[in-house]
């Protein structure tokens, strides 16, 4: 009998139902290319993270976390030291967000940062097998990814950045399944949620830090809420469909037997995990369409900069919101910014962290080509999404020629990098943050998979030694 089967004939809570798949997963229960899949998401995270520590961000977060709560439980990544596992938690999520660089599942969520340093703090603290953080990652995607999908794009269309609002409910089953809560228990953690945030898009477009914690405090969440439903506190089950409820909350307005269906169809069968995108480049997961098809077209036909002469972009209606045209001074704002974007490709022939530095951000060049950038709403793509996710790039030239490309994001779950296509993003990072011999090391772990290190032990001796000055 399937899941959705036995949901049918005994009605129950979602969060209930949800909670007993988390606590009956099982290893065996896995396809290999979903364990291999959890291998790639921690690398990525890893390289994400590292691609910004020394930065102030970095500095002012662990300053935080020594200051909040010193008790020796957890790493904070890229440094010597140790604190509470809240603190790592929020803060090292916060930083895996801040490039905009790590994994997520389109109109679900980034759960990659918004749940695996929970899991790890906690996996740190407790003395985790490999194989229990595999389960909980499998577990953070799919429980977060199962109710996000479900309201997510009409938070999108009022301009609430749902990862941030929906990440804890990963957090939440990652952390619950490492502390090994039961349903009952676990489902009462979930009944927490009710007290998500509201994430609204504008510290990402006016690049404030808080953009950042939109993954490093559901991390803080999962931990405080499943802690809270271990001592006994509990939210209620019944949650997401009930009157009133956090679904009716979010948007959704539906009978609650049709939540049921759309949340818990296929559980067990189809895995959220493999649905996974990974990111090309540096900014937000909607532009990296525009950015590939500028690119594809400034190499494909040897432009220069200065032989462009108006650049648009054509999309869905949702991604006007990126299209400001305001001018860029910060790196969070112009890895939100779909101009600054488009125009730093165009410029530079390529999107890396470097084209969101001060030189870069200050360039005039890309600043005067960023206001030749305009964004038009496209009626079949907006009629295919969120189904489908394209857009195109029109280039007009100088020499009158009309160039044009239609481009989905790079990277995406129908087109996933394998590992040694991610190796070439993760190696460049950490050769630069720490040292080549330390990469080497990294990658070799990748390569032989988290549980041929059943304790832990290298992986944890690794994030320990991977220190940035």
């Amino acid at each position: 009998m399937s899941n959705t089967d036995s949901h049918a004939q005994h009605p129950q809570a979602i969060f209930a139902a949800l909670s007993g798949f988390v606590n009956d997963l099982t290893l065996e229960a896995l396809p290999v290319s979903v364990v291999r899949r959890v291998d790639l998401v921690v690398m990525d995270l890893i390289g994400s993270t590292w691609s910004v520590l020394g930065g102030p961000g970095a500095r002012a977060l662990w300053r935080y976390a020594r200051t909040m709560n010193p008790s020796p439980e957890a790493t904070l990544w890229g440094t010597p030291h140790k604190v509470a596992v809240a603190e790592a938690a929020t803060a090292n999520g916060a930083l895996g967000y801040e490039a905009e660089f790590d994994d997520g599942n389109s109109l679900g969520g980034h759960w990659g940062s918004s749940s695996i340093p929970a899991i790890l703090a906690l996996a740190q603290r407790n003395g985790a097998s490999a194989a229990e953080v595999v389960l909980a990652i499998v577990a953070a995607y799919e429980v977060g990814n199962r109710v996000s999908r479900l309201v997510a794009k009409g938070l999108l269309d009022r301009g609430i950045h749902f990862p941030g609002t929906m990440g804890a409910l990963a957090a939440i089953a990652g952390a619950g399944r490492i502390m090994r809560l039961g349903r009952d228990t676990l489902a009462g953690a979930l009944g927490h949620a009710a007290l998500l945030p509201v994430a609204p898009y504008f510290p990402g477009h006016v690049g404030a830090d808080t953009k950042n914690l939109y993954s490093g405090w559901p991390n803080h969440c999962g931990i405080h809420f499943t802690a809270l439903a271990q001592a006994g506190y509990l939210g209620p089950a019944g949650l997401l469909e009930g009157r009133d409820g956090l679904a009716s909350a979010l948007g959704w307005q539906g009978k609650p037997e049709e939540l049921a269906a759309l949340a818990l169809g296929g559980l067990g069968r189809n895995w959220a995990i493999s649905e996974t995108y990974f990111k090309a480049y540096p900014c937000c997961r909607w532009l990296q369409a525009p950015v590939q098809g500028v690119l594809d077209l400034m190499a494909s036909n040897g432009l220069s900069p200065f032989d462009v002469a108006d650049i648009r972009v054509l999309g869905p209606a949702f991604l006007a919101m990126y299209a400001t045209g305001e001018p860029c001074t910060l790196p969070i704002q112009g890895k939100y910014s779909l101009s600054y974007c488009v125009a730093a490709g165009a410029v530079r022939r390529a999107l890396g962290q470097a084209e969101f530095d001060q030189a870069a951000l200050s360039d005039p060049v890309i600043a005067e080509v960023s206001q030749r950038v305009e964004f038009g709403v496209n009626a079949q793509l907006e009629a295919q999404f969120p189904g489908r996710y394209s857009t195109i790039v029109e280039l007009a030239l100088r020499d009158g020629r009309r160039l044009r490309s239609q481009n989905v994001p790079p990277w995406g779950p129908d087109n996933p990098p394998d590992l040694d296509a991610l190796a070439g993003k993760f190696m460049p990072i950490m050769r630069q943050a720490c040292s080549d011999a330390l990469a080497n090391d990294w990658l070799a772990l990748f390569r032989r998979g988290l549980l041929a290190d059943p304790h832990l032990t290298r992986f944890f001796e690794l994030l320990q030694r991977s220190v940035v000055d």
